[in-house]
């Protein structure tokens, strides 16, 4: 999925994040060869590492962890979409990636 293809489709997620949030996404957005749950969970996998890589981090590191939250949140909603069956997989990877 191309990083154009991915702007898309968060546009069409409701509530739409607050403008702040929103820009923190896109600013970790790429093209990827994932399927689109896959790749959403790997992004929130990263943005928590980040957080956590920071043990002394304080406010600065709030919107890391929004958008850790959001991706992993954005691929289960990918996942019901494209196929609900496929959610307990998801997240079984998700616990295990520690996400």
């Amino acid at each position: 999925m191309t990083r154009r293809e991915l702007l898309a489709w968060l546009d069409t997620r409701r509530p739409a994040p607050p403008a702040a949030l929103r820009a923190h996404l896109e600013a970790q957005l790429s093209d990827s060869e994932e399927r689109l749950p896959d790749h959403l969970a790997e992004l929130g996998r990263a943005m928590l590492a980040r957080v956590t890589g920071r043990p002394d981090g304080g406010r600065e590191l709030a919107l890391d962890l929004l958008a850790a939250d959001a991706f992993v949140t954005y691929a289960f909603e990918a996942q019901a979409e494209a196929d609900v069956a496929g959610l307990t997989v998801l997240a079984r990877r998700v616990a295990g990636a520690g996400v």
